[in-house]
Parts: structure tokens; sequence; C-alpha cells
């Protein structure tokens, strides 16, 4: 395959509504078009909330491509709003004159393409180089219902030059969108770890139209804050109500308190009552000091949600459910090995976890399989 090849296909066609299939090998095309959630049914052009067309982020001549949607917007998709996802070739993203002009027209396009399908409502979205093409295109775009731009910035020069964070204020002021939705996690090193809220939220206020600022003191952390677990659990509902309120007035909006966590764990994780393996709700079903390990179990490791229970199995075996949204859904039922009052299990792709009891709870250890990654984190006990 060669760069040459990739160029002539950059400003094909719009894909047709065929094969939307997801995890799909580029071939020799610069872009296509991918559902988010091939699990998910979508809605369609006349039942559903809206679309929202999202982009990802670029990493050099890395497979950018293979990044899923951010998890928040399961919980969107969940609530009638139908995800694509623009996908674009690794390999032509360093080509001259860079993608930025490109992908904001490719954009714009697909957005074209689905209002003739019929669908209303669409949103921008996307994270890093992505949010800020959704920046870009909307406000080429009189007719966008809304904007949301994760940690949104954009490369001088090259694909390996500085971010610039100043460049995202100058589209903040004139976007054509009817609704922004911003985040900027606390230390973003790849803007330096610059401060970006405050100068966002002083150039939307005076625009008075109706927007989501998730600035430095909202406990996200990182370049990747809004695209994990953590955003999830403690925002993506904001977010849906941000986006599906048929009307808002203009001025910052404020998202309610969070809540219980579980609710959202459930919704993402656990399986339908016909898919769910039976758990083991007896202490004296288990081993020596995993008494108090019946139910179910959640929590987060780094950004990943994770769901644990025990699962009874024939003769002294045991099992456990195991469940990430780090990974695929199917095959969640695993064999363990009980050691020292822990239990251990094998993933298939040879990663370890590693679950255990302290007197405020549990705790999980997952190991990457050569063992060059460790990760810890709490887990709660769900209340059903």
């Amino acid at each position: 395959m060669t760069l040459a090849l990739l160029v002539v296909l950059v400003d094909g066609a719009v894909a047709q509504a065929g094969d939307m299939s997801c995890q799909q090998a580029p071939g020799n095309r610069f872009y296509w078009v991918e559902r988010a959630f091939c699990d998910l049914e979508p809605s369609g052009p006349e039942k559903a909330r809206g679309l929202i067309v999202w982009n990802h982020g670029i990493s050099g001549t890395l497979e950018s491509y293979k990044a899923p949607a951010p998890l928040a917007f399961r919980l969107l998709q969940a609530r009638g709003w139908d995800v694509i996802m623009i996908k674009r070739h690794n390999l032509a993203e360093t080509m001259a004159g860079g993608p930025l002009h490109r992908t904001v027209q490719r954009t714009l396009e697909e957005v074209k393409a689905q209002r003739k399908l019929g669908y209303r409502k669409i949103v921008l979205a996307g994270q890093s180089f992505g949010g800020y093409v959704t920046l870009d295109a909307a406000d080429e775009a009189p007719d966008i219902f809304a904007a949301v731009a994760l940690a949104p910035g954009f490369r001088a020069g090259s694909a390996t030059g500085r971010l610039d964070a100043s460049i995202t204020d100058r589209l903040l002021q004139s976007a054509k969108t009817g609704r922004i939705a911003l985040v900027f996690p606390k230390d973003d090193d790849l803007f330096g770890n610059v401060v970006r809220g405050a100068s966002a939220d002083r150039i939307l206020a005076r625009r008075h139209l109706p927007y989501l600022l998730l600035d430095e003191t909202s406990g996200l952390v990182g370049h990747g804050g809004g695209v994990g677990g953590r955003f999830a659990v403690r925002y993506g509902l904001c977010l849906a109500d941000f986006l599906s309120a048929p009307e808002l007035p203009g001025g910052r909006f404020t998202c309610q308190p969070a809540g219980d966590p579980w609710l959202v764990v459930r919704e993402l994780l656990l399986p339908a009552p016909s898919d769910r393996p039976a758990i083991v709700t007896d202490p004296a079903a288990l081993p020596n000091g995993l008494g108090r390990f019946t139910g179910l179990w959640y929590g987060l490791i780094d950004e990943a949600i994770v769901l644990f229970a025990l699962v009874p199995a024939e003769g002294p075996k045991l099992r456990a459910m195991y469940r990430s949204s780090s990974f695929t859904r199917s095959g969640s039922v695993y064999d363990v090995e009980v050691k020292g009052g822990r239990v251990h299990l094998t993933l298939p792709r040879k990663d370890r976890v590693t679950v255990g009891l302290d007197a405020d709870g549990g705790l999980i250890t997952w190991t990457s399989s050569d063992g060059s990654r460790v990760l810890t984190g709490k887990l709660l006990r769900a209340p059903e």
C-alpha cells in the first residue's frame, strides 16, 4: 500500500449507508464510516433523538482509528441517539497539507448525507484532533445542533508539531452551533498542562448560548480524561441531559449531582437477565476467607469500569464473571484459582486479574500479559 494510492481516495464519495460494521480494516480508504456500538441497535432517522458524528484523535502514524468512541456515548445511544464514527487511515495522516481541511470537509459531507437520510438533529463530537475538527466543522455549518469537544486541539504545522491551545479559543468565538459541550481535563500534558477552562468560560458566557463546560476543576485528569469510565460514571448522564433537553436557556449548564455510580455501571456492564450467569449469594458456598464475596462488585481500574462476581461451578471448582468496559463483553465467565485468600483469573489475552478483600471492601489488580503494567483499584459491593 502506498500513500499515492491513498491520495486518490481522500476526496472520494461519501460512504453509502451500507457496510457500517465495526472494526473495519481501512484497506485503501482514507475515510470510512462505522457504527460506534454494533451491539446496540440504531433507532434510525425517524425514531432517534438525533445523530452523533464522532471524529477520533491523531497520533502521527499510529492506528488511532482503532480507538473506540467514549464509553459515555453508549449512554447516549441507549437514550435514543444514534452514534457513528468517521475513521481515518493512519498512513495518510502525515500527508502534505495535513488532514485538518480534508477531515473537516469529509465531516461536512457526512452531515449532508445523513440529513438526506432524515436525521434532523446532528451533533458533532470528537476528542483531541477530532475535537478541533468538531469545532471547525461547526464553524462552517450553521445547522449543527450541538458540538461536543473533549480536550480539543490541533498541532501547528505538522502531526509532530506543538499542540496550540489558543486556536481553540478562536473557534469558540464563532462556532455556529446551538449548544457547545467542552471538556478540559486537568494535567493535560499534550498542552503543557495549560489551564484552558477559564478563557473558554469567558468566551462562551459572552455568546449567551447554552454550554456545558467541564474544566480543570471537574476531577478529570489527562488528555484522555473525557473518553473513559471515570467520565462516563461522573458526567455521562449530565451530557445526556444537556443534549436531550428540548430547550435550554443561554449560559453555563449545571450538572446535577452524579448520584449512585452503580446505576451507570449496571446499565453499561450488567448482562440482561437471560444472559446473566448465576451469582453466588450464600457465603457457605465459598472457600474460607471469601465468605463476604457474595453478590456483584464493581469499580474502576484506571479508566476502565469493571464488574465482578463469583459464579458456582460443578464440584469444588469456582468460576467468576469479569466484565470490563475496555474489551469485548462476550465470554465473560472464567475459571479461577483461589490462593492465599484471593481469586486469580486469566483473561483471553493472558492478562491476569487478582481479586481479594480488605476492611473497606474489595481490592482488584490487573497485570498485563508480559508483566510490564500493573493497575489496581477498589471494588464496591453493588446494592443488588
